[in-house]
């Protein structure tokens, strides 16, 4: 998931999707896109769900959120930067349900020992708005590991969700597709290098 902070509607990828996705986004979460204010939401309530196939296994810091702000004329300047792995546990419940039998969900959510640590970059970047400094600020969720059980895939159905706060609960932001239509023949490639078999005790 990606936000620029300085679009009206976000371009957004939930756990690496890439912002073309947005074609497939549904109605709701498109609308609950826009309402993630990057800057302002605590990141206790930062969550995003996804769908993978029940062959492909998901652990802690198996993805990772990042928060920067660039300045300068092109906004190529990191100016400020925190990365923080992610939690990732099957959902609940109360959480997304598979869309698929053999689909399985999992939350991602930012580690309570980090969400200090984003909160005051966050309250740094707002300094850096205020102060009328030039640049752009951006927050990506992507999967950066996993791992999966029998044939390698060749490539992986995903479905994902967002949510902006606790009382609002999950909604649908983007429909069951191929990664390839939602990351491009590339960096769908690169995710599937990053995969390697399970333990037989995973």
């Amino acid at each position: 998931m990606t936000k620029a902070f300085s679009l009206p509607l976000p371009a957004l990828l939930a756990l690496a999707l890439s912002a073309s996705a947005c074609t497939t986004m549904t109605p709701a979460g498109l609308i609950a896109a826009s309402r993630l204010d990057p800057l302002n939401t605590p990141p206790s309530e930062i969550a995003v769900a996804v769908g993978v196939p029940e062959t492909l296994r998901l652990a802690d810091g198996d993805a990772e959120f990042r928060m920067a702000f660039r300045g300068g004329s092109a906004a190529s300047t990191i100016l400020l930067e925190e990365v923080a792995e992610l939690r990732l546990a099957p959902a609940g419940q109360a959480e997304p349900q598979p869309n698929a039998t053999d689909e399985t969900v999992y939350v991602a959510r930012i580690a309570p020992e980090d969400t200090a640590r984003i909160a005051a970059l966050q309250a740094e970047i707002r300094t850096l708005r205020e102060a009328g400094t030039d640049g752009a600020g951006t927050l990506n969720i992507r999967v950066v590991g996993g791992c999966y059980v029998g044939a390698a895939p060749a490539s992986i159905m995903v479905s994902t969700w967002l949510q902006t706060a606790p009382a609002d609960g999950f909604v649908p932001l983007t429909r069951r597709q191929g990664m390839v239509r939602a990351l491009g023949a590339r960096d769908a490639a690169m995710l599937l290098a990053e995969l390697t078999p399970c333990d037989a005790d995973d």
